[in-house]
């Protein structure tokens, strides 16, 4: 059986010192109560750094991915089921190791809510998807991801939008009632989760050379059967789209397309993210 959680496995034999000393506090004649404190302060650390250390166990020991998730994974994400046995085994230890190092979160009217889990992995894949051949997984310290179930205004954008990304703070922010359906479907709708962690990648990449791809605008995208300016620009709520990521949205989900038509693009963005969506080489 793995462990799952260290910290709590650390934590219980300082729980049981610490209702030892409290035992001896009761008791007449004992002087050495004052020990209590080294239990107490061990987990006090312990709860505070607890995500650290459970998630640096769990690099050491990654657990297996659930089973309805592989379930998910090889039923709507033909990517997925094109992976060597190697990488489908690197892909899930990723997604587990994601989930657990990220924070995520509902926004309901009037309180924040738990994501169901798997919630949590399907939208997690996308930035595993993204990252699959690159050391840092996680996308820098993007780490507060938040669902809306629709369209939602904010402060810095004050109208309705699907996805925005603060890499000042670490955040992404969703609309699931259009995020599910481009991951499922993205031939049909647009695929704004991997939309958002590629606009988060490009933040954290300010110095990323793209003479190649930035040189092709929506006329030439649009050549590509699934991408529509008009769709993309609606779903996303925005008019002045970052064409690079859209252009890398295109380059993952229409993959042979984009070759065909942009093979110098398809190759400057082979290099950069280091995989080959056409034939799935994934050269790490």
């Amino acid at each position: 059986m793995k462990i799952h959680s260290f910290s709590k496995v650390l934590a219980l034999p300082l729980v049981i010192l610490t209702g030892y000393y409290l035992y001896l506090l009761f008791q007449p004649g004992v002087s050495n109560t004052v020990y209590i404190f080294i239990p107490v302060i061990l987990l006090t650390f312990l709860y505070v750094f607890h995500g650290q250390i459970d998630y640096w166990w769990m690099q050491k020991n990654p657990p297996e991915l659930d089973v309805k998730m592989k379930e998910w994974l090889s039923t709507y994400l033909p990517y997925y089921n094109s992976y060597s046995e190697i990488r489908r085994k690197e892909f899930e230890n990723r997604l587990v190791l994601y989930v657990e190092a990220r924070s995520f979160q509902s926004v309901g009217t009037t309180e924040l809510r738990a994501v169901p889990f798997d919630l949590k992995n399907i939208i997690a894949s996308q930035a595993i998807r993204l990252t699959i051949a690159q050391k840092d997984f996680l996308i820098g310290d993007m780490d507060r991801i938040f669902l809306y179930k629709h369209p939602f205004p904010s402060p810095k954008h004050p109208f309705l939008h699907t996805v925005e990304v603060d890499a000042e703070d670490g955040v992404l922010i969703f609309s699931s009632e259009q995020g599910l359906p481009g991951i499922v479907n993205p031939s049909m709708y647009y695929n704004i989760i991997l939309h958002g962690y590629i606009q988060a990648y490009l933040a954290l990449h300010p110095k990323l050379t793209l003479k190649e791809t930035e040189a092709i605008g929506w006329d030439e995208l649009e050549k590509i059967e699934g991408i529509n300016s008009n769709l993309i620009i609606k779903t996303c709520g925005f008019e002045d789209l970052d064409l690079r990521v859209v252009n890398i949205v295109a380059f993952f989900e229409f993959s042979e397309q984009y070759v065909a038509l942009f093979p110098k693009a398809y190759d400057e963005l082979c290099r950069i993210f280091g995989q080959k969506p056409v034939s799935r080489d994934l050269p790490f």
